[in-house]
């Protein structure tokens, strides 16, 4: 037996929470309502009703209680009977997504996110502390980065108060981070069709990184080949290139977790984009029609698109924007906004869609391009001179992107820059 192996810890905790920090945290009063008889009698039911009795909101249910993360103190020794081995807290995970998550229609999304959020990092923390590997650690992964993907979407028109998109971010890369490293170990035959699900994930997530993008480059022939994944490797390059047409278009194609990692992309596109055309198209009496922005950069109605314009300081009518001379005076995009698009595609409740229920999701994993198209049209790898037709990528190239079965002339016919013609 090596040395390491000899420092393991292993716990011997069969519930949800010890039963220690149970005694504890009701006598001092800090149970979250979803752990008391209050919820538990009658989960249907909101915290602020009158049903509940006074003496309910206060009572533990030993069997809903779920262990709070706490920062280890420097020094202090670790106790077994406090941890939960790996099928327990693989148990735990799947009881704050079946029975706690899944009650958004009855909750609200903050307070079900705030639970849900601190008893995942006490899971990943036990899990670290005993160094524990394999399937059920992999799988209580892929549920929490899904957990983070989906709240960083549902709550991001939420007070920065309630909810704080940059940490639910921090902890989505760092979940993600894991996992593929998990993935990594088992080799590339392990996890196979999750593995390109959660790849293109973090691709879509890290739009713009040269690292992610290496990365992906890198990976094995059996993930690059996912319908997914080399549409998420072509709305990468897209941002790069700042094709902003060509990136929307792409966006409608990918799934609904899929669409919730990069719509916080949304409006950093939309900035470049209103940037690039304003120095574009500037003359005296320029002015671009608000229905070309609502249809080009995704916006929901034209209020958005005006807004969103007013914003950088340019003068707006509910018709058109008028450009200015030089730069936009706020280069600072404000907070995106719920895309009509992005929820169109939800289909499935909320707890289905962090177990990987989703099926578009899972047929776009499972299809591959070589299996779909003939060889000669298969898209070369890291490229985009050439796609998939049909079901998967835009046939047109990339150069070609603005070119129009029917062309509008938004900008008139007069001289100059106003000849231009945009989808």
């Amino acid at each position: 037996m090596t040395e390491s192996s000899k420092n393991l810890i292993r716990g011997t905790c069969m519930q949800m929470c010890p039963p220690r920090e149970i005694a504890s945290r009701e006598k001092q009063r800090r149970l979250h309502f979803f752990e008391t008889l209050a919820f538990t009698s009658s989960p249907t039911q909101c915290p602020t009703s009158n049903s509940s009795s006074q003496q309910e909101r206060l009572k533990a249910d030993s069997r809903a209680v779920v262990k709070e993360f706490s920062r280890s103190a420097a020094g202090k020794s670790i106790d077994p009977s406090d941890l939960r081995p790996a099928d327990v807290l693989l148990g735990t995970m799947n009881y704050l997504i079946d029975e706690i998550a899944s009650k958004d229609s009855v909750y609200s999304r903050q307070m079900i996110y705030g639970f849900v959020f601190d008893r995942i990092r006490a899971i990943r923390q036990d899990l670290v502390v005993q160094r524990i590997t394999g399937k059920p650690v992999v799988e209580i992964f892929e549920k929490t980065c899904r957990f983070h993907i989906l709240s960083g979407y549902k709550l991001s028109e939420s007070p920065l108060d309630v909810f704080d998109p940059k940490i639910n971010n921090d902890h989505t890369m760092e979940c993600l981070k894991r996992l593929l490293c998990f993935y990594e170990t088992e080799g590339p035959s392990a996890y196979k069709d999750t593995r390109s699900e959660f790849e293109s994930y973090y691709l879509l997530s890290n739009l713009g990184s040269f690292e992610a993008l290496n990365r992906a480059m890198t990976l094995p022939e059996g993930i690059k080949n996912s319908f997914l994944f080399r549409l998420a490797l072509d709305i990468s390059f897209t941002f790069m290139l700042k094709n902003f047409v060509r990136f929307f278009r792409l966006v409608k194609k990918l799934p609904y977790l899929a669409c919730c990692a990069v719509h916080k992309h949304f409006n950093q596109v939309r900035s470049n984009a209103l940037a690039s055309v304003n120095t574009a198209y500037f003359s005296r009496n320029a002015c671009l029609p608000v229905m070309l922005l609502v249809e080009i950069l995704n916006f929901n109605n034209v209020q958005e698109a005006c807004d969103f314009c007013s914003n950088f300081g340019l003068e707006v009518t509910s018709t058109s924007v008028k450009l200015m001379k030089g730069s936009l005076s706020n280069t600072q995009p404000p907070r995106v906004r719920f895309s009509n698009m992005i929820d169109l595609k939800l289909t499935i409740n909320t707890a289905d869609m962090i177990n990987g229920r989703c099926f578009a999701t899972c047929a776009m994993i499972k299809s591959s391009t070589d299996a779909a198209l003939p060889k000669a049209f298969a898209p070369a790898a890291g490229g985009n001179n050439c796609e998939p037709s049909e079901s998967s990528l835009d046939s047109q190239p990339v150069s070609n992107v603005l070119q129009l079965n029917e062309r509008q002339s938004w900008f008139g016919k007069g001289r100059g820059r106003g000849r231009k013609t945009i989808q």
